[in-house]
């Protein structure tokens, strides 16, 4: 018989050669390229460290900025051997078992790893996803470090770095990002029934890694106390203590803002599937949505806060740390979901954490008296409980499946209870909020208390009006301006300065007056001693 090389080039037999030979040679490329993607996403997540820092720094006052500084410094330091030592196995060390064909499954506890300390045994086609989990960890932490500036002993600090790096932070974890947990979504079924037929639907970590930072914020906070002379010692009501650098403030908030777009692409893990399809319009999903958080939640909060200061004072005033911190908290309300939200849906929930954040702030502030000089609390505990929920009402089911796949049985997994389904996932991820809140403070408070009790928690009142960057950190971030901002810092606490402020709609003519004088007479001082300093 003839040749005929059409038939043969048609043929099923050639067709399934030359495809096998393909994945053969191109699919061991793809484990390479997730893990170059999730790598340079992580490396930008590490960048959010200088965020958080300049953000802090600028929103406290010039004699804290150092102590602020090496805070987030050793959240890096501490943080990553915490991480290496012990977190790394609590969270993702799950004993495995192979079978003769050396296909392994995970046989782990619902509950802790139990594998893998000091990333022993650990192997090298998962180190890639230890950083991740690593920068992952550290942003938990340098959440806090907002929430007690300008008041905690940087010994305290260090420890409180290392125990929620280590245990705090990867139990939690561990619950609902393993094969194992308890609450993961991708439990398997050898281990047991997905918590209420479900799972928690907690991606990207608003809940375990915003609303588990905001609680441990506010654990610290309200053990710790507030700064001296944040309340009215006869009133009770707050005084103000205004941060020293707007422009500190900013470049952490864009910093911030850059990260977020890595943060919740990255979690992705992947930009290409396993079998060879395209997972990149996730990924880009997640970045849409990040977009539609950040812009909808900032100008939302620009506008309660323009609307807020009319009503109170008479004057509107398009609020800085209002835009940057009502974008942020919007931003987290969406990052869980960001992989299984439309854009528009995302755009609203922008709007909800724009929405939340003053209101909250001022509940956080004048109701539970709670001293937080970036809001950190409200920004991240909060609008992390708020993305918890948002995420079970909005998630649509196409892109759950997208994401997530069926469930092991090929049913339908729930989907967001807005979009068509029930409430299972709602339930689910309600009593997850409850078990954040829980845990976080369950093992925070007590740590805190302990710290306070043997002494090591608080500056002394002495350290603290001079300032932690004298009292401890080897002199001012400003060598040779400590006067000016010393005097700047001395017309605050005398309160001249803010009065039209405290006196409600802008307060008597006099006031005024007096207001108006005493912030000329500091710019006057502050002007002569920079001139001789320049001398």
């Amino acid at each position: 018989m003839a040749f005929n090389a059409t038939d043969f080039l048609t043929s099923e037999e050639f067709t399934t050669t030359v495809t096998k030979s393909i994945q053969d040679e191109t699919f061991g490329w793809i484990p390479n390229i997730n893990a170059a993607f999730v790598l340079t996403d992580g490396y930008f997540v590490f960048i959010m460290q200088l965020g958080f820092a300049m953000l802090t720094a600028g929103s406290v006052r010039a004699k804290s900025a150092k102590s602020v500084c090496i805070k987030n410094v050793m959240d890096v330091m501490f943080g990553g051997v915490a991480y290496y030592l012990l977190g790394w196995a609590f969270a993702y060390g799950d004993k495995q078992e192979c079978d003769a064909d050396a296909v392994c499954s995970s046989v782990g506890n619902p509950f802790i790893g139990t594998e893998q300390f000091a990333m022993a045994g650990t192997p090298s086609t998962s180190f890639h996803t230890f950083y991740f989990q690593y920068v992952f960890a550290i942003s938990t932490a340098t959440i806090v470090s907002g929430a007690i500036a300008e008041r905690i002993q940087f010994i305290a600090y260090a420890f409180y770095a290392f125990f929620i790096c280590a245990w705090v932070y990867p139990v939690l974890s561990h619950w609902c990002w393993t094969a194992s947990g308890f609450a993961s979504p991708t439990r398997l079924a050898s281990l047991g029934p997905l918590l209420l037929g479900s799972g928690v639907y907690d991606t990207v970590g608003s809940g375990a890694v915003h609303m588990m930072g905001g609680v441990a914020g506010l654990a610290g906070a309200w053990v710790a106390g507030p700064r001296l002379g944040r309340f009215n010692p006869t009133t009770g009501k707050p005084q103000p203590i205004h941060g020293h650098n707007a422009v500190y403030y900013t470049i952490g908030y864009l910093l911030l803002a850059l990260g977020f777009f890595c943060f919740n692409s990255g979690t992705m893990a992947q930009i290409i599937a396993v079998d060879g399809t395209s997972f990149s319009g996730v990924v880009a999903r997640c970045t849409i949505s990040t977009t539609m958080g950040l812009c909808f939640g900032g100008i939302t909060s620009v506008l309660v806060y323009l609307a807020y200061s009319k009503y109170t004072t008479g004057h509107a005033v398009w609020d800085l740390f209002s835009a940057g911190n009502g974008s942020l908290m919007g931003t987290i309300v969406i990052t869980s979901g960001c992989a299984t939200f439309a854009p528009w849906a995302s755009a609203v929930g922008g709007i909800v954490g724009g929405l939340m954040y003053l209101p909250s702030s001022l509940f956080t502030l004048h109701v539970m008296k709670i001293d937080d000089p970036v809001d950190a609390f409200v920004v991240h505990g909060v609008g992390g409980a708020a993305g918890v929920i948002f995420y079970a009402l909005f998630a649509e089911k196409d892109l759950v499946t997208e994401l997530y796949g069926l469930l092991p049985d090929g049913s339908q997994r729930h989907w967001g209870c807005f979009m068509g389904d029930n409430g299972t996932v709602l339930a689910a991820n309600l009593i997850w909020v409850l078990l954040i809140a829980g845990w976080t403070l369950g093992m925070m408070v007590p740590f805190f208390y302990i710290l306070k009790l043997a002494g090591l928690l608080r500056l002394s009142p002495q350290d603290e009006e001079d300032g932690p960057d004298a009292s401890h950190h080897g002199g001012s971030a400003y060598p040779g301006l400590e006067d000016a901002y010393g005097d700047y810092e001395s017309s605050a606490k005398n309160g001249n300065a803010y009065k039209a402020v405290e006196n409600g709609k802008g307060g008597s003519l006099n006031n005024k007056i007096a207001s108006l004088e005493s912030e000329l007479a500091t710019l006057s001082a502050r002007v002569k001693k920079m001139d001789a300093v320049e001398a």
